[in-house]
């Protein structure tokens, strides 16, 4: 199973391309790249006010709104003060680059930049992660509607933080290998104590979303992650946030994949088929024959 990239790596070709350019003397190019990610988000370079010394990074996420209830703002502040600058128009967040004045850290800032969208959404884990171990009580649900029609739910109580995954199914059989793929978490705990529990709901609810406008229907699919305090100390939570954020992504990667598997292996077999049909086909006899006024002609038998 292949393990998605948590950051942008289009942003931080471009952002070292236009550092070690600036490094070497050269004069700096114009730039304007737009870069679409998984769940809507949107990236945009380029420079500012046409002064291509100054690079501009910004993010928009449609539902950056939801993280802002749970210090996103603050968080990304926290990560980005140094290069933050006034949001550029239709985005949410924008961080400014001088390649007249490169820090001589220029390779973190670049990480940093390709994990914007992974720290945007950090803030609403690093929330629920502090309300556990501090045994807090009667807060909310965190409710990100991270897509159109799909959620994510968070909750922490006094043993765990329950992160919940609702997501759409677009075709009947996404749903079956949805559900082999997903039993491969419960075989994996299994072999793995320490692994967090998964689990899998379909058509209706978990409990834990009772009381909540969480949709309902036959194409609908819950995935809940309930995470221990050992997945959330300081030494495990940045890992824990870097796979949990894009479990969506990875599951509908990998059923795309799975089908793709699928209909290479019933090509190839029908190809095989048909060659055994081919050699099965029998042969026809052909005799030459003459007319009586000297022409040929073949007759089959």
């Amino acid at each position: 199973m292949i393990l998605l990239e948590i950051n942008n790596r289009i942003i931080e070709e471009t952002l070292t391309l236009k550092f070690t350019n600036a490094l070497a003397g050269n004069k700096p190019d114009v730039v304007d790249v737009t870069v679409a990610d998984f769940d809507g988000v949107l990236y945009h370079v380029s420079q500012v006010n046409d002064d291509r010394s100054k690079i501009r990074v910004s993010i928009s996420l449609k539902f950056y709104k939801d993280l802002q209830e749970h210090g996103a703002d603050e968080l990304i502040q926290r990560e980005y003060g140094p290069v933050l600058t006034d949001t550029e128009d239709g985005y949410n967040v924008s961080l400014l680059f001088d390649l007249e004045n490169v820090p001589p850290n220029w390779e973190e800032w670049v990480k940093k930049a390709g994990l914007l969208k992974r720290n945007c959404f950090a803030s609403v884990f690093e929330k629920y992660f502090e309300f556990q171990r501090q045994g807090s009580l009667g807060h909310k649900k965190a409710v990100i509607h991270y897509r159109d029609d799909e959620t994510m739910y968070v909750d922490a109580q006094k043993d765990r933080v329950t992160v919940v995954f609702s997501t759409v199914f677009k075709d009947d059989d996404d749903i079956i290998i949805g559900k082999v793929f997903l039993q491969e978490f419960k075989e994996g705990r299994r072999k793995f104590q320490q692994a967090p529990q998964v689990l899998f709901s379909h058509k209706e609810p978990p409990s834990e979303l009772k009381g909540t406008d969480a949709a309902v229907g036959d194409n609908i699919g819950y995935i809940t992650f309930v995470l221990f305090p050992r997945h959330i100390t300081d030494e495990s939570k940045d890992n824990t946030i870097n796979l949990i954020h894009t479990l969506r992504d990875y599951l509908h990667y990998h059923i795309k994949c799975s089908k793709a598997y699928i209909h290479s292996r019933m090509r190839a077999k029908t190809v095989d088929f048909l060659k055994v049909l081919n050699r099965a086909r029998p042969e026809q006899k052909t005799t030459e024959k003459k007319t009586i006024s000297g022409k040929t002609f073949v007759r089959k038998d």
